[in-house]
């Protein structure tokens, strides 16, 4: 792959996230959206009919990023940080039930985040959907997943120090996972292994977890060696080169084995389901959460839920009254110097 002559223009062109608003994170919205595709052409023979049923659930694995402004609870779902826990704790032996679990850990769930509980949740529902003939639900089910087993697969999703704020490396997971993955990473790099059946799936998900953890060290040391490389910036073409020579082995690995991983859990909820005869694909699926059902376009009125409707007008509300004060000052100010001026002239 010839790399772009320029990436000088990657901190504008990572806001687009292939035309998603800015406040999208995670791999980038093409990582997510190649992933997905990647994972339905890699379903199994025997599951071969789930090649075309997958095509729909192509896109909306970028939903669940774009639920986050009206879903509160959204956020915590896209990542896990076993280094919060103690040193000796054992993430293996966590329970399988999520409450159970942050009782065990000690913390909410915004703090060490739930992505692990999430998939094996969804995974669950999308095999009952299945069993019961509710295939839009199981593909509803399933592109949801689909982001968060890819966003476990992204080091900086399973660290404390997801965004080098401990290390002085701000911003180290945007150039990571966004700028540099969408400059350099092409769809033709992915060569997945089989997929398979899962025995034990949230064992399985605790070890992408674990794998991914490790990677963190490696990539932080790259993103120091392409800062010294790149003259003490981090906006330069030849930081991003450099950070990618350094990373691209991760990167491209982590990628693969997150279609992978992801088509073997699609393969093991129809399993599990009985093999039931897989439908023709929807022609799209709706874009409300899974979780709570708010959708992806709040600022509408009668949004989802009313929630940011009522905020959008609360800061409208604000950002008027701050208007109205200044312009205030101003004309209390200007009637101020004209009394001045008229006591100055004898007026």
């Amino acid at each position: 792959m010839t790399p772009p002559r320029s990436v000088l223009p990657l901190r504008l062109a990572a806001l687009l996230l292939v035309g998603l608003p800015s406040a999208a994170l995670a791999w980038a919205g093409a990582q997510h959206i190649q992933i997905n595709r990647a994972a339905g052409r890699n379903a199994p023979d025997d599951m071969a009919a789930f090649r075309a049923f997958s095509r729909p659930m192509v896109l909306p694995g970028i939903y669940p990023d774009l639920w986050k402004a009206a879903d509160l609870d959204e956020g915590a779902r896209h990542y896990f940080e076993p280094d919060r826990l103690a040193p000796d704790a054992d993430i293996f032996a966590l329970p399988r039930d999520q409450a159970q679990a942050l009782a065990a850990m000690g913390f909410r769930a915004e703090i060490t985040g739930v992505a692990p509980w999430t998939i094996t949740d969804l995974l669950a529902k999308m095999t009952d959907a299945m069993r019961t003939n509710d295939w839009l639900w199981a593909a509803r089910c399933g592109a949801a997943m689909s982001h968060y087993v890819a966003d476990l697969h992204m080091p900086l999703h399973c660290t404390r120090n997801f965004n080098g704020q401990e290390t002085w490396q701000h911003g180290i997971h945007t150039r990571l996972e966004s700028d540099m993955t969408k400059a350099f990473f092409q769809p033709d790099m992915i060569t997945p292994a089989p997929a398979v059946y899962v025995e034990d799936p949230f064992r399985a998900v605790m070890e992408w977890t674990a794998h991914s953890a490790s990677l963190v060290p490696d990539i932080l040391k790259a993103d120091v060696i392409a800062k010294r490389s790149a003259g003490g910036r981090v906006d330069t073409e030849s930081y991003y080169r450099k950070l990618w020579e350094l990373t691209e082995d991760a990167v491209v690995s982590q990628i693969q084995a997150a279609v992978t991983h992801l088509s073997s859990l699609w393969y093991t909820a129809w399993v599990d389901a009985g093999k039931p005869p897989i439908p023709e694909p929807f022609e799209e699926l709706p874009t409300a959460s899974v979780h709570s059902g708010v959708g992806i376009d709040p600022l509408a009125e009668g949004g989802p839920l009313g929630t940011l409707p009522r905020q959008k007008k609360a800061y409208d509300a604000i950002i008027w009254s701050v208007m109205g004060v200044v312009a205030l000052i101003v004309i209390l100010s200007s009637l101020h110097r004209g009394r001045q001026s008229r006591r100055a002239s004898g007026k």
